[in-house]
Order: C-alpha cells, then sequence, then structure tokens
C-alpha cells in the first residue's frame, strides 16, 4: 500500500502555515515513487517501499522549483539516497522522470554532471552528463546512460543529446528514461523519445546495490525536481502532455 499518508500531512501542513497551493504527480495510480521536495524536506510524498531516506551526501538545500520547491544538486547541494525495494524495480517496465535547471554552466568550471542512479561497483546505473569535452557547456554535450560492472551484463553506454541546447541553457527541462524488455527509451522535453534496442536483460539483480541515488553533491550547481517513478513505461504523449502542462508555470 503506499505511503501516502506522511504526504497529506506534510503537504496540508504546508497549504496551512505557508499557503503553498498542493501539487500531485501526473498520472499519480501509476506511480511507485514521488519526491516534489515542496515541502522542504527529502521525505517522499509517494512510496511503495521506504520513504525516508538512507542517506544524505552533502549540504541539504532548497530553491525555487518548476513549482513548489527543488532540490539543490551540486556543490552547496545534496546527494540523497533511498531503498530501492518496491520504490524502484527493473523487473518490470517502468519510466523514471524528473526536470533539471542548470545554475551558471557557462561560466563555472567542473566535470561531471549525475543526475541520478545506483552508484556501486557491483553494479552501476547512471544518467549522467560527462565532464568532456571541457570547452563545450555541459548543456550542449551528451546525456549518457550507463550501465557498468555488472555480472550480469558488458559495460553498456547509450547517447542522447542534451535538450535545449546552448540556446536554451539555464532553463528548465525533462528527461525521462523508460524500460521495458529488450529496449530503453530516453525523451527529452516534449520531443518524441529516442529508442534502444538491448541485448541483454535489465532486471534487479544486476544491480545488488539496495539504495538509489537522487542528485549530486560536487561541482556544477543544477536543481533537481518532480522526481517521479512509474510502475509503467509512459508514452510519448504522456510525457509531453506532462512536460507541457509544468512548462505552463514557468516564465
Amino acid at each position: 500500500m503506499k505511503k501516502i499518508l506522511s504526504f497529506i500531512i506534510a503537504l496540508f501542513a504546508a497549504f496551512v502555515f505557508a499557503g503553498d497551493k498542493i501539487y500531485y504527480p501526473e498520472f499519480e495510480d501509476a506511480v511507485s515513487f514521488y519526491a516534489s521536495f515542496d515541502t522542504a524536506t527529502p521525505d517522499a510524498d509517494i512510496s511503495e517501499g521506504i520513504e525516508k531516506p538512507k542517506a544524505i551526501l552533502g549540504k541539504l538545500n532548497f530553491s525555487n522549483g518548476i513549482r513548489g520547491k527543488a532540490l539543490v544538486c551540486g556543490k552547496n547541494g545534496a546527494n540523497i539516497r533511498y531503498a530501492r525495494k518496491d520504490n524502484i524495480t527493473f523487473n518490470r517496465p517502468g519510466t523514471l522522470l524528473f526536470f533539471f535547471k542548470g545554475i551558471d554552466w557557462k561560466t563555472t568550471p567542473g566535470n561531471r554532471i549525475f543526475f541520478t542512479g545506483i552508484e556501486s561497483g557491483k553494479g552501476f546505473f547512471g544518467l549522467q552528463v560527462p565532464g568532456w569535452p571541457k570547452n563545450v557547456c555541459p548543456c550542449s554535450r551528451e546525456l549518457h546512460i550507463m550501465f557498468m560492472y555488472s555480472q550480469k551484463f558488458k559495460n553498456k553506454t547509450f547517447f542522447a543529446k542534451m535538450p535545449g541546447g546552448e540556446a536554451e541553457c539555464g532553463k528548465w527541462h525533462m528527461i525521462a528514461f523508460s524500460w521495458a524488455p529488450g529496449q530503453l527509451r530516453v525523451n527529452m522535453d516534449n520531443l518524441p523519445g529516442k529508442t534502444y534496442q538491448i541485448d541483454f536483460d535489465l532486471t534487479d539483480d544486476a544491480f545488488p546495490y539496495e539504495h538509489f541515488s537522487v542528485g549530486y553533491a560536487m561541482d556544477r550547481q543544477f536543481l533537481l525536481d518532480e522526481y517521479t517513478v512509474y510502475n509503467r513505461r509512459l508514452s510519448d504523449g504522456e510525457l509531453a502532455e506532462i512536460f507541457n502542462k509544468y512548462m505552463k508555470n514557468t516564465k
């Protein structure tokens, strides 16, 4: 049963004492994990598993998000680690979605930008922007979908152009990563997804580490918001609907 009682109580308190609007994720019936950060806490708002973080690396800070609050990542930000059990699984099709906004990426030096994944030497999965080429702003680089160190299959990296490019650097963007047997897909903003055929089984036992990471606590700063895991693969149309609805809140 989804642990939504603490979510309702926390958001009611935020509504009463701070005048904040209460938000819910789109297609809520398919959500297994949702962290909005709107109450300026790291606890998940909706979770099939444990809602509280197992660890927080770095400094916990929040700022204005695409709606409500957002998690500050990078320098003076945090990497939050949550329990994987029941919150996110690769044993069935699913979608992982979040919004991000780079902060001074054009002028701030740094290395890689790690958004989310499973950080372990016994099975690594990560959505990240590499630290190279050094003379290119991260917003003009590629997103790497990386699978490393697993005992189940060889190292694999898939590539997708970052959304918006330099012309929209510093604006809110959405990344959605979906999986199903024999196939992966990445959607950027409201564009049609890029599909990858895979010759390996993406399953939970390929990654024995029990936690997954949200955000990063080093290098270039960015905001991360509306982190959502779905227990089914959302369609291009559904993802475009989410993006368009959220972007109505931005200037």
